[in-house]
């Protein structure tokens, strides 16, 4: 990655503290420095309204047993932490795109929250993508 690239999206990381806490709850997978974008489909939520808007991000996926996380720019922005416990995870689905993206699909409409709507897309492009997908939803189904 350029250093403007690098510069404006950071490096894809995640925080250390949060990286100890994957590690002890059993430490599934790191991927880091992932060319991803999130794409916006007739979202709506209070003070934000966007549909079609596509932003590049570098992500850091991680998956313990107990949670999978998403964040970009360096781990100060959290796009998912999530429990595999959580009834949340009903919004969400995993896909497989091509033979190396991962799309994490969460739809707002099954929220149940009158003040969100619409779906937000992750997608996150790694070599690891078929194991991912199999990991995350093989979690996702035992949580069900």
């Amino acid at each position: 990655m350029s250093f403007l690239g690098r510069l404006l999206l950071g490096k894809g990381t995640l925080r250390p503290k949060l990286r100890a806490a994957l590690e002890s709850e059993g430490l599934v997978l790191i991927e880091e420095g992932l060319s991803g974008s999130l794409r916006y489909k007739h979202f709506k939520a209070p003070g934000r309204r966007h549909h079609g808007k596509i932003t590049p991000e570098r992500m850091a996926l991680g998956i313990s047993e107990k949670r999978f996380v998403l964040y970009c720019r360096n781990g100060r922005v959290k796009l998912a932490n999530s429990e595999f416990s959580s009834p949340h995870l009903g919004m969400v689905d995993v896909s497989l795109e091509g033979d190396d993206t991962v799309a994490i699909r969460v739809d707002y409409d099954r929220s149940g929250q009158p003040k969100l709507s619409g779906e937000i897309t992750m997608r996150a492009k790694t070599p690891n993508a078929p194991h991912i997908v199999e990991q995350l939803r093989a979690r996702i189904a035992r949580a069900r």
